[in-house]
C-alpha cells in the first residue's frame, strides 16, 4: 500500500494548521491585552485623584508658607523700627489662622 503525497498539498496543510495555531494564540493575547486595559483605566482613575488631591494639598501650603514669610517679614521690620507692634501681631496672627484652616481642612477631608 503506497500513499503518495504532492508536495504543495503538504505546504498548504502545513501553512493552515499555522495559521489556525496563530489564530489561537492571537484570542489569547487580545483577551489578556483587555484585561490589562481594564487594570490601567483603574490605576489612571487613581492617579488622577491622588493628582486633585496632591494639588489641593501644595496650593494649601503654598497659602500657609505666604502667610508665614508675611508674619516673618512683618517681624524683622518691627524689630528694625519701620512697622508698628500691631501689624506684626495681626500678621501672626493671620498666620496661624491660616495654619488652623489647612488643619480643619484636612479633618473634613478625612472625615470623607
Amino acid at each position: 500500500m503506497n500513499v503518495t503525497i504532492d508536495v504543495k498539498v503538504l505546504a498548504l496543510a502545513v501553512i493552515a494548521i499555522a495559521l489556525v495555531v496563530l489564530i489561537i494564540y492571537l484570542i489569547q493575547l487580545v483577551r489578556r491585552l483587555m484585561v490589562t486595559l481594564e487594570r490601567t483605566n483603574n490605576i489612571l482613575e487613581d492617579v488622577e485623584v491622588m493628582t486633585d488631591i496632591a494639588s489641593k494639598r501644595s496650593q494649601d501650603v503654598d497659602e500657609i508658607i505666604g502667610n508665614v514669610t508675611e508674619s516673618v517679614e512683618s517681624i524683622t521690620d518691627a524689630i528694625k523700627g519701620n512697622q508698628n507692634i500691631f501689624s506684626a501681631v495681626s500678621a501672626i496672627i493671620k498666620a496661624a489662622a491660616a495654619v488652623k484652616n489647612a488643619a480643619t481642612k484636612d479633618q473634613k477631608d478625612d472625615d470623607k
